[in-house]
């Protein structure tokens, strides 16, 4: 009976004319030629490179496109148009879970809304009431300027007159500044309130429960 060591070294010289034997199975190329004919070829050549193809495997089936240039450019743009709209919709996502933090439901929303109106309309009254005191301000200057019928007002007089109107006009520009912002408050309001609705009604449907009342 041969040893090991004898049988060992046969085995391997069967595997090598085995793999000897064996055809290799080369890769297959059709190419476009630049002249609307097609070009069968066992390596890549540049009209591939230069007019694409596709490489197949040996039972003919593609294996990979061959593309051009201008199709390899296409196909960067195309990916980072994907990755630009990924990307705004994680943005839109997290805008969307921030707002449903801020205000989880439509108590919470008007709670805010109302503390941002409270603060405006705080700084309409603070000037209504400054205006109250200029106003009467004003009386005790018209009633001093009456010893000057003719209307030639010494200095300090006509410096409390313009004074006083200049003063008179920043509180009007205040207040109407001021109601602005109420309606802009309003404004935003009434979009969020549009934004979070379709937002609650997904967030509760995810979770198994019934949708708000409005």
């Amino acid at each position: 009976m041969p040893s090991p060591a004898i049988r060992l070294p046969a085995w391997w010289l069967l595997c090598g004319a085995l793999a000897t034997a064996l055809p290799a199975q080369a890769a297959v190329f059709v190419c476009n030629d630049g002249h609307g004919g097609i070009v069968t070829t066992d390596h890549l050549d540049t009209d591939c490179l230069q007019y694409g193809g596709k490489e197949l495997n040996p039972d003919g089936s593609v294996r990979q496109r061959i593309l051009t240039q201008a199709q390899q450019r296409e196909q960067q743009l195309q990916h980072t148009r994907e990755q630009d709209l990924q990307e705004q919709q994680l943005r839109q996502q997290r805008r969307q879970r921030a707002l449903l933090s801020r205000y989880p439901d439509d108590a919470t929303l008007r709670k805010a809304r109302i503390g941002d109106l409270a603060s405006v309309q705080a700084l309409i009254d603070a000037a209504r009431q400054r205006l109250q005191v200029l106003h009467r301000e004003r009386v005790g200057i018209d009633e001093d300027a009456q010893f000057y019928p003719s209307g030639n007002y010494p200095d300090s007089l006509r410096m409390r007159m313009q004074l006083n109107t200049a003063q008179r006009e920043q509180e009007q520009a205040l207040i109407r500044s001021q109601q602005r912002e109420i309606q802009s408050i309003d404004q935003r309001y009434a979009e969020l309130r549009a934004r979070l609705k379709p937002l609650c009604a997904s967030q509760h449907a995810a979770q198994g429960g019934a949708a708000p009342a409005n």
